[in-house]
């Protein structure tokens, strides 16, 4: 083992100027001698062009497991490139996972060219390129595999990001119905001096016009866990910088929030920036019912196993505020209402759960555990029929690393394996071929499908007036 290896073995990964203050002290070198030999060293792993006075991070292949890389790279960044943390903490804080369109907004880096500013494009490419990031279906970022286990609850971070948009909706029009910005100006996700914004409506209000041209009232939004001063610097930073060029609008900036940090609230106050509390805006009630509702959804399974009713009643109280909202998260009631009909008999119960297996994240909407035997669900609220396309992907792609995963069990392996796939539009006849050649064809195994009638026959069973009440509501047309 070299000097570089002996050090970073002991040490951890480390920049580059730091480790070169200790190969100096350990060789008795000069420390530009000491620069050189490790940037001539070719079995070292490193991580460039995101830190000061040409920094990398230095490190050995096997510190990428259990996130010692994640940790020191994280801090790394904090302290010497910072412009390059925002991104990291907006997808640490979104539990690894975050859509292209927010990310834009968490950062402060421009979506358009902006003299002295990288755009955000160029610098989201550097962290793909180094394989820190990986860009899933051109809509949303995740920390790459290998560079981070970071546990992640797909089923809360999706609803969550529905509940953001449908608040900004509510936003928009709460600053129309104001007269806050002209009437059908405003807009979703827009770009204001070439960054992007949850919101932007330009407005004529007497002392936000200037020189006969209006202001603007920008916002964005944080929800879902409470959010601390260092998670609200990329809002004051955007603000900092477009507040710089000549000739600049007069804006109202809003912080759309429900849960604050007392020192992220007072550093809001000193910078002048409206805080617009959840609570304050759409209610106390509807506010604690959102709350309510991610707090099951983080811990789904235990909380279905609990208190397996508890989401019906969100549901009834969530549609007196906000039946859109309702539909709008279809997607992910349909996975407790699934999970609801196995956990009467399961052992234990999770909903939404992300493995990272053959190099990738892959989503178990359920997974039950029975004493025999263990369950992969997949669930499709949709209207429209499964067809073989969508078969052959989660044949090709989920049931391989669902297998794998499971061989790596100890406890669970030698269970028996069923994959069910649950549908509540159906499935096209060669989609059902497919599924039932299948079945037949292993015996490794157990391949079934729930249909509109399977699933009504099973929910009529479970003798449960809510679930079948949600059933006729939400999922399928009521029997006449």
């Amino acid at each position: 083992m070299t000097a570089i290896e002996n050090i970073l073995q002991i040490e951890g990964p480390l920049l580059s100027g730091k480790l070169a203050e200790y190969l100096a002290k350990t060789e008795k070198i000069p420390i530009n001698t000491a620069s050189q030999k490790i940037s001539r060293t070719k079995n070292l792993r490193k991580i460039k062009g995101f830190f000061s006075s040409n920094q990398s991070l230095c490190f050995l292949e096997h510190q990428y497991e259990g996130d010692q890389l994640f940790s020191v790279f994280t801090k790394a960044l904090y302290e010497s490139g910072r412009k390059y943390w925002y991104c990291i903490n907006a997808l640490k804080i979104h539990g690894g996972v975050i859509n292209k369109r927010y990310l834009e907004c968490y950062t402060n880096y421009p979506i358009k060219p902006l003299i002295k500013h990288l755009p955000f494009k160029q610098v989201l490419k550097k962290f793909v390129d180094q394989g820190i990031l990986i860009f899933v279906g051109n809509e949303e970022y995740h920390f790459s595999p290998k560079f981070s286990n970071l546990s992640t609850t797909s089923i809360s971070n999706r609803t969550i990001e529905v509940i953001k948009d449908d608040i900004l909706s509510h936003f928009h029009k709460i600053m129309k119905n104001t007269g806050l910005i002209s009437f059908n100006k405003g807009e979703i996700f827009a770009e204001y001096a070439k960054f992007r914004w949850g919101f932007k409506g330009p407005s004529y209000v007497r002392g936000l016009v200037e020189n006969g041209k209006s202001g603007y009232i920008l916002a964005d939004i944080l929800f879902g866990r409470e959010f601390y001063k260092e998670d609200i610097m990329f809002f004051i930073e955007k603000l900092n910088h477009i507040q710089s060029f000549k000739n600049a609008p007069r804006i109202i900036p809003y912080l759309i929030v429900d849960n604050l940090h007392p020192e992220a609230l007072a550093e809001l106050k000193k910078r002048g920036i409206v805080i617009g509390f959840i609570s304050e805006l759409f209610g106390e009630k509807y506010a604690q019912a959102l709350n309510e509702l991610v707090a099951v959804l983080n811990n789904a399974g235990a909380n279905l196993k609990s208190h397996p009713n508890k989401y019906l009643q969100l549901i009834d109280e969530l549609k007196v505020y906000n039946e859109t909202l309702i539909y709008n998260i279809r997607g992910t009631l349909f996975e407790y209402f699934v999970g609801h009909i196995h956990v009467k008999q399961c052992q234990s119960i999770d909903i939404g759960r992300e493995i990272i297996e053959n190099n990738g994240r892959h989503e178990i909407d359920v997974f039950a555990i029975y004493s025999d035997k263990v369950v992969f669900v997949e669930c499709k609220a949709t209207n429209s029929k499964i067809d073989e396309d969508k078969i052959w992907k989660w044949t090709s792609n989920k049931i391989p690393a669902f297998k794998s995963w499971l061989l790596k069990q100890e406890t669970l392996k030698n269970h028996s394996v069923h994959f069910e796939y649950w549908a509540t539009g159906g499935f096209t006849e060669s989609a059902k071929e497919i599924l039932d050649k299948l079945s037949e064809s292993t015996n490794k195994f157990q391949v079934k499908y729930f249909e509109p009638e399977t699933i009504r026959d099973l929910t009529v069973k479970m003798k449960n007036k809510k679930l079948k009440e949600s059933l006729d509501n939400y999922f399928l047309k009521p029997n006449v």
